[in-house]
């Protein structure tokens, strides 16, 4: 914070003002999709950057009900919450494992896992669906669970591995000599001294399962199954399509990642500070 006395010089005026535009520029869209929730179609279309004549919250009530936004919420609270759990259960214990443990492999097997920042969805789509075919879970939860879970680990591990490293391991070898076991030391230390980095992939995992499309299309037929990025599709029509109520679905869907960042954001600030100051 600069005092009363202190004169910003003229670079510090130009970098405020271009990450003042930045942000502007960035955040825009957003206001501008709430905005259009609140219009009709005719406002959208006829001034689609200025204030809604009329602020129709109907929209947001008839989204809800013409779109079955409720069991599309739970659908996809319950399939974000698993497997953001298991992704960043998994890749704490496995950086763990390859940051302070030494085993055959260790390094050939960190580099193969990483294999996966690698590939794009659709690479493994179609094998992806064969093994789910096989297991029986087409069309269940755990079809989105799983894939979701596992495509979440590869870059879970790299930025865990990374913090694991430039956390000191004194605490954890003095409680080597104690006698402490592996497992102890990892629950009762390792986790505690990470936990503001687990938030912080916690918080990224969860937008991209929240958002993630395709999986959702190609592994999920009944749509008391599906989750909310799939059921923002019924908005669309084959001739024609309501767009109030598509933006007025967005910001609905919208607005759980929104408040998730809000009340987590210094959490997530504090791991990744904490990672560049170690």
């Amino acid at each position: 914070m600069w005092s009363a006395t202190e004169r910003r010089r003229p670079v510090e005026w130009l970098q405020f003002g271009l990450g003042a535009l930045i942000v502007a520029a960035m955040f825009y869209p957003t206001v501008w999709m709430v905005l259009s929730a609140f219009k009709s179609n005719r406002e959208i279309f006829r001034d689609p950057f200025g204030l809604p004549d009329e602020w129709r919250w109907s929209n947001f009530s008839e989204a809800w009900a013409q779109g079955g936004l409720g069991g599309l919420y739970v659908n996809s609270m319950i399939v974000t919450l698993v497997a953001v759990t298991l992704a960043v259960g998994c890749a704490t214990a496995a950086a763990f494992a390859f940051s302070r443990l030494e085993f055959p492999g260790r390094r050939w097997l960190y580099r193969l896992l990483l294999i996966g920042l690698l590939l794009p969805p659709p690479v493994v789509a179609i094998p992806l669906f064969g093994i789910l075919r096989d297991l029986g879970l087409l069309n269940t939860l755990w079809a989105l669970i799983l894939p979701g879970a596992a495509w979440s680990l590869s870059l879970t591990v790299f930025v865990m591995y990374g913090y694991f490293n430039s956390v000191r391991p004194d605490m954890e070898e003095a409680a080597l000599l104690e006698g402490a076991s592996t497992w102890q030391i990892f629950r009762d230390i390792s986790v505690p001294m990470v936990w503001p980095s687990m938030l912080t992939m916690a918080i990224v995992n969860t937008i991209n399962i929240w958002n993630e499309l395709m999986f959702a299309l190609l592994f999920i037929t009944d749509d008391d199954k599906r989750t909310l990025p799939v059921g923002l599709i019924r908005f669309f029509g084959r001739y024609s399509t309501d767009y109030a109520m598509v933006f007025a679905a967005l910001t609905i869907t919208t607005v759980p990642i929104l408040a998730l960042y809000f009340l987590l954001q210094r959490h997530v600030i504090a791991g990744l500070s904490s990672t560049a100051m170690d």
